[in-house]
C-alpha cells in the first residue's frame, strides 16, 4: 500500500486484461457515489472494480468506514505465523521488497488466505496512515469486511490486482493505491495469501 501520492500504475494492460488508461479520480468518485446512491455503475469504470463495488455492496460494507476483523490476540498472532506456510518467505520478501522500498512512502504486507494481514512492514509513517483505518497485523482485510481493496480482492478474484486510491470502497482507503496477488503453493495451486 502506497500514499496517493506515489506513481498510480506501470504501462502496460491492467490485470484483468483491459487497456491501461489510468481513471481519472474525481470521475472514479462521481461513479463510486452514483452507485451508491442508484445502484447504477457509469461507464469508464473498470470491470474488475465494478464487480468488487457490487460484491462489497451486497455484503453490506459500510463505505463510510472499513470494519476489518481485529479479534485476534497479538500471541495468537504470532503462534499463528510462525506455522504458516509463508514465514519461510518473509526473509526473501524482507530482502527483495522491504528493503528494496527503503526510504520510499510505502508498506508490504502479506495475508493468509482469509485475508488475515499476517506480516505490514515498510515506511514507519505509511504504516501509522494505514494504521489508522485498520490495516495492522492481525486485521482481516477481505471485501466482505473492508470493501474493494487489493488483498480482499486478489483473494476474492484469484488474480493480481491493482486498486488505486477512488476506487476503494470506503472513502477512509481511498488515500492509498495498492497492488496485491495471490501466492499459491507450488505443489498444490492452493493460495497461501497474497
Amino acid at each position: 500500500m502506497t500514499d496517493h501520492r506515489a506513481p498510480a500504475r506501470p504501462d502496460g494492460p491492467d490485470a484483468d486484461g483491459s487497456p491501461h488508461t489510468p481513471p481519472r479520480p474525481a470521475s472514479v468518485r462521481a461513479a463510486r457515489e452514483t452507485f451508491l446512491s442508484t445502484g447504477a455503475l457509469p461507464p469508464g469504470i473498470r470491470p474488475l472494480v465494478a464487480e468488487s463495488w457490487r460484491r462489497s455492496a451486497r455484503s453490506g460494507v459500510d463505505p463510510d468506514s472499513p470494519q476489518p476483523d481485529t479479534s485476534i490476540t497479538d500471541l495468537d498472532l504470532g503462534a499463528y505465523r510462525s506455522q504458516h506456510p509463508l514465514a519461510r518467505a518473509m526473509p526473501v520478501v524482507r530482502d527483495l521488497l522491504v528493503a528494496g522500498l527503503a526510504g520510499e512512502s510505502a508498506v508490504v504486507a502479506l495475508t493468509d488466505d482469509a485475508g488475515r494481514l499476517l506480516w505490514v512492514e515498510g515506511s514507519s509513517s505509511v504504516r501509522d496512515q494505514v494504521g489508522r483505518i485498520g490495516f495492522v497485523e492481525g486485521a482481516v482485510w477481505r471485501e466482505e469486511r473492508v470493501g474493494t481493496n487489493a488483498p480482499g480482492t486478489a483473494l476474492a478474484t484469484g488474480r493480481p490486482v491493482q486498486v488505486l486510491g477512488a476506487e476503494h470502497f470506503t472513502r477512509p482507503v481511498q488515500s492509498f493505491n495498492c497492488a496485491a496477488v495471490p501466492v499459491r503453493d507450488l505443489h498444490t495451486g492452493r493460495v497461501l495469501g497474497v
